[in-house]
């Protein structure tokens, strides 16, 4: 009998310590970003403005064109292992102005990677 209550004092303490662990593990630290989901971010903010101008810079490289950054127009960001950063972004292409879709993901660490997922022109 008593092997059987330290079970369930160990099942009980295991439960009660997984549920009193906040939800920053799961976000990544960042309030509020749901584990998968997309969330609207400032777009000013200064770590998306310079993910922004990375796409810009890769696109251009990997493409062989020359668009010149303007601004981040509208960010999204999702947790992933790392984050997500889906942002639409206003670019000049010689005389014209357009808007890009570009996802770029980074990894941060003692070694931060960044890479551009995906870059696209939008109607």
């Amino acid at each position: 009998m008593a092997l059987k209550f330290q079970y369930l004092l160990a099942i009980l303490a295991v439960i009660f310590l997984c549920s009193d662990v906040s939800s920053a593990p799961l976000s990544g630290g960042r309030r509020g970003a749901i584990v998968g989901g997309w969330r609207k971010i400032d777009p000013n903010n200064k770590e998306v403005v310079e993910n922004g101008k990375f796409a810009i810079d890769e696109h251009n490289e990997e493409a062989k064109t020359k668009l010149q950054y303007k601004t981040v127009v509208e960010a999204e960001e999702q947790v992933v292992s790392g984050i997500n950063y889906k942002l639409v972004i206003q670019a000049i292409d010689g005389t014209d102005s357009n808007k890009y879709e570009a996802i770029v993901w980074v990894k941060a660490g003692a070694i931060e990677l960044k890479q551009l997922s995906s870059f696209r022109k939008l109607d």
